[in-house]
């Protein structure tokens, strides 16, 4: 029996998907999200210069980009993994890296639609390596769970 239904997980991943596309729309271009950070440092009388701003916002934007693909690819991976396997299924992971991979083409198609915003092969690199670098991080938890804990009192 699972833990979480098969229809648990696929309303996350919809409705995360959902997010992303959300979050590829005009209101979140870099300009925003920079005009953001420079009023929320000046609300802290914090000083930065032009170029610091942006380098943090560039450097912000591409770690949420890791971040919101990772999330992704795990529940995509939770979606696809057979039932009856309740550990690590290599064929879901690459189905879930593969889907990950695809869905950052769409987004970054839907983007050089978008007025304010653009596509970009080397958003989609850091969206496939974030969905890489989730489903490694879920695989290594995973076999943490597998592992038996041992006691060093067993053996005196």
């Amino acid at each position: 029996m699972e833990l979480i239904p098969r229809k648990a997980w696929l309303f996350l991943m919809l409705a995360w998907a959902a997010t992303i596309f959300s979050l590829s729309t005009a209101p979140y271009s870099s300009a925003a999200s920079a005009s953001f950070f420079s009023t929320d440092l000046d609300w802290l009388s914090v000083s930065i210069h032009p170029q610091d701003l942006a380098l943090l916002n560039e450097l912000l934007r591409k770690s949420a980009h890791l971040a919101e693909y990772a999330m992704f690819a795990v529940l995509l991976y939770n979606c696809l993994k057979p039932a009856e396997n309740p550990f690590w299924s290599p064929s879901a992971a690459n189905w879930a890296f593969v889907v990950s991979g695809c869905y950052s083409l769409t987004d970054e198609l839907h983007q050089y639609f978008v007025p304010g915003r653009h596509a970009s092969l080397s958003d989609c690199l850091i969206d496939t390596t974030g969905a890489l670098l989730g489903l490694w991080v879920l695989s290594k938890a995973v076999a943490g769970v597998r592992r038996k804990p041992t006691d060093s009192w067993d053996s005196f």
